[in-house]
């Protein structure tokens, strides 16, 4: 075969080496095309690991919902009414949809906590156990918050460990310690590490719901829900009939689009993942059309070529050269310049995303959205064997122009 004949590589050799500028020029086009291909959709993909590390643990088909003033005067009830959820709509909720897999009321107040000499305002939230299902803490120390400690109101919490950093001497032992909120002395059973991207950070305390509503003189009132639907639902739709039925309940209009307030966590994911798609595709249309760009200066190089080397064509073809023979040739020189330049991007790009991951490793700024920012190698190796394929057909063009030349046109050639 041609490709394994010596004579064969030595001419290619020479033909690319008698234009060494031509030839540079054009494996830059190529590289260039892979490593901005292999830079963008691994920055696109080290995004995604991102968000996928940020909503670690989240219920992301889930929504809250919470009471406003009315906007509009209803079954005897003037405008502006304000009016509080209660415990019985929790249940009330769970019987109507049967899609609502989970529904925790929660209620939130900032309070000062004490413990020993120091102490600090918070946020401090009156939680369900299930709560920890919807929106998972990672508990590094103890534990969260259990059924028992509802059925018993018992004055426990789980500190973040932003709040230890605050109120607690380093050392110092935190499981078993008291924190006063109110006058009242709370046991610190768990200690969950805080993400500074999540709802409630690292500087939040939780309580047992029924603690949380004598503490503060709650009774049935519930500050907002949190509801996670069936993956299979519509969360929009189900966001919609959930504040229709919660308006029938509270005597409110249902043209009344301020009463009840609510965010749609599985809305707003699903805009940022389509975002991510379409990101990625974008990014795969730029690296194809880049590289293709980079093929057709090939093609042009060589048709430049093909008319620089008209008589040493010819001569071939007077001394029995066959057409494939030429065909060959010419595309194993498309071919050893899309392969060389394609793998020297490949390498640079690789390398660039290896500084792009060491950079945001090594900073201080933990809000950089960027994880592990590679590209996966079957996509790479589909890409660069694309990009031979589409160097090969391009090859055909000035190859089969090559062929075309009547070997004693080629001859007269000057």
């Amino acid at each position: 075969m041609l490709i394994f004949k010596r004579d064969t590589w030595s001419e290619i050799y020479h033909a690319l080496d008698k234009n060494k500028a031509r030839t540079l020029i054009t494996m830059i086009g190529v590289a260039w095309g892979m490593l901005l291909f292999v830079f963008l959709l691994g920055l696109v993909n080290g995004m995604r690991n991102g968000f996928d590390r940020d909503l670690k643990g989240t219920s992301t088909n889930s929504l809250f919902v919470w009471t406003q003033q009315t906007s509009i005067p209803y079954a005897g009830f003037g405008r502006g009414r304000t009016f509080n959820m209660k415990v019985s709509d929790v249940d009330a909720i769970k019987k109507e949809f049967p899609e609502v897999k989970i529904i925790v009321p929660r209620n939130r107040r900032n309070t000062t906590v004490v413990h020993g000499t120091q102490y600090k305002s918070y946020s401090v939230y009156g939680d369900f156990p299930e709560q920890n299902k919807m929106f998972v803490k990672k508990i590094i120390h103890g534990r969260f918050i259990t059924p028992d400690d509802m059925r018993n109101e018992s004055k426990v919490v789980v500190i973040g460990d932003g709040v230890v950093e605050d109120l607690y001497n380093k050392g110092e032992q935190v499981i078993g310690s008291q924190v006063k909120m109110n006058n009242v002395a709370f046991t610190v059973v768990g200690i969950y590490e805080g993400q500074e991207r999540s709802f409630e950070g690292s500087r939040s305390i939780f309580s047992p719901f029924t603690t949380f509503q004598k503490l503060f003189n709650e009774g049935e009132n519930v500050g907002f829900v949190a509801i996670n639907i069936d993956d299979e639902s519509d969360i929009k739709k189900a966001e919609e009939n959930i504040k229709n039925f919660l308006k029938s309940r509270h005597n409110v209009s249902p043209d009344d689009t301020q009463a009840f307030g609510s965010f749609n966590l599985g809305e707003m994911f699903g805009k940022i993942f389509n975002f991510m798609k379409g990101l990625e595709f974008l990014t795969v249309v730029v690296g194809f059309l880049t590289l293709l760009a980079g093929v057709i200066a090939v093609s042009s190089i060589l048709l430049i070529t093909v008319k620089e080397r008209t008589k040493e064509f010819g001569i071939r073809r007077a001394l029995g050269a066959k057409p494939n023979q030429i065909i060959g040739q010419i595309l194993l020189e498309s071919s050893v310049i899309t392969f060389f330049s394609g793998l020297i991007g490949i390498i640079l790009g690789t390398l660039v995303l290896m500084s792009v991951n060491n950079f945001v490793e090594n900073s201080e700024d933990n809000n950089i959205p960027l994880v592990n920012s590679s590209i996966d190698i079957y996509i790479l190796s589909g890409a660069f064997l694309l990009v031979l394929i589409m160097a090969l057909l391009a090859g055909f063009i000035p190859a089969m122009r090559a062929i075309a030349i009547k070997p004693i046109d080629a001859l007269r050639e000057e």
